[in-house]
């Protein structure tokens, strides 16, 4: 890491305590936060973004701001995806100093209630392997001056660091995730073979009695008891379905789609009619095979959960570069004033990692139907 560069030793203290704040211990949504914080505040930006790349390598999956409030920042409206100036430092994976970034030949502008910015420096963060993990993106010092060489160097190796403390925050990530999923597959066997089997066996027991209960009241508070405990079985049968892991081996994609809609009708008492596109497999990686059944199987489960459907159908089919899975459900639809959830956001973020994007059609009392898409080459 080039320190030697930086002769100011204010500065290189300045750049050392930024990098031992980032290393602090922190999730990784609040790991890149303080990345543009730090970064902003080592060259005294007045604003900074971190953009991180998209699995295409040709995207912005996600965009995190410093220095806009959140008033700001909804009035701006959707996200940057990565073209024109933005897209410049993706594509050619080199730092972009600009004293006004209007006049370079790929700006095209800012959208309605964007701040105006002139003074520009972008660098890519890369992790240990070299991936380009994002850019970082600081415009206009506080001083009203253009960045500096030093300020360049800095970012530089702020950027560097920022790339390793990165790495080491993802290897902690997929260790805990490889724990979780194990832990899951525990939890799901459990709630199969032992808590459902003792809900069986406590409301067949409670059928047996009802013949010789003469009592009208005890009947009834018996027969809703036994309700419950059918719903209760239902709804652990949901979670045992959200919670079991997809195990390819050497299923096609579509052997693994129908298996996973046989569990819908099987396990949770939901029609699904499924349609897979002839030759999917083909030129269909296998991360994003993967991926697209963990999407899928959280349509499903949404369905399942909220929409009250009593059929589904699922098609899976290609759209260009893109794998295209796409579910219709007969459900009540979004509640009005209440949105999409967690789960939803959850589809909506893998998909934008992914290259692709994920959309809702909802009518209240007239279903639902959810179109996602991905990069089949990612």
């Amino acid at each position: 890491m080039a320190f030697h560069k930086i002769n100011d030793p204010l500065r290189l203290h300045a750049l050392i305590d930024a990098i031992l704040l980032i290393e602090a211990d922190a999730d990784l949504d609040g790991l890149l936060s303080r990345i543009i914080e730090a970064a902003s505040q080592l060259v005294g930006a007045r604003y900074g973004a971190l953009g991180v790349i998209a699995r295409d390598g040709t995207t912005l999956s996600s965009f995190i701001t410093y220095g806009l409030s959140h008033k700001e920042r909804a009035a701006i409206g959707p996200e940057p995806h990565g073209q024109g100036l933005l897209g410049e430092i993706i594509r050619e994976r080199v730092t972009l100093r600009l004293d006004d970034l209007t006049q370079h030949e790929t700006s095209v502008g800012f959208p309605a209630n964007h701040p105006p910015m002139t003074r520009f420096l972008g660098v890519p963060v890369a992790t240990g392997d070299g991936h380009v993990f994002g850019n970082l993106y600081l415009t206009d010092p506080l001083d009203g001056e253009p960045f500096s060489d030093e300020d360049e160097q800095l970012i530089e190796a702020f950027g560097r660091a920022a790339g390793l403390v990165i790495d080491q925050e993802m290897l902690r990530s997929n260790t805990r995730e490889l724990t979780l999923t194990e832990e899951r597959e525990r939890l799901a066997r459990d709630l199969h073979d032992t808590v459902i089997q003792r809900l069986f066996a406590v409301g067949l027991a409670l059928q047996i009695s009802l013949p010789a209960i003469v009592d009208e009241d005890v009947r009834v508070r018996i027969n809703n008891v036994l309700d419950e405990l059918d719903t209760t079985i239902h709804e652990i049968r949901t979670t045992i379905f959200e919670i079991d892991q997809d195990h390819p081996v050497d299923e096609t994609l579509e052997e693994r789609v129908l298996a996973l809609t046989s569990e819908v009708e099987s396990r949770l008492g939901v029609l699904a009619i499924v349609k897979v596109a002839r030759g999917i497999d083909a030129d269909l990686e296998t991360e994003c095979a993967h991926h697209s059944m963990q999407a899928l199987r959280e349509m499903l489960s949404n369905v399942v959960r909220h929409s009250q459907a009593t059929a589904v159908e699922v098609k899976v089919d290609t759209d260009g570069e893109l794998i295209e899975v796409i579910v219709r459900d007969n459900g009540v639809g979004f509640v009005p004033n209440i949105g999409t959830g967690r789960g939803t956001r959850n589809l909506v973020s893998r998909a934008r990692e992914l290259g692709g994007d994920c959309t809702f059609d909802s009518k209240i009392g007239g279903g639902t139907t959810v179109r996602w898409t991905a990069n089949r080459k990612v």
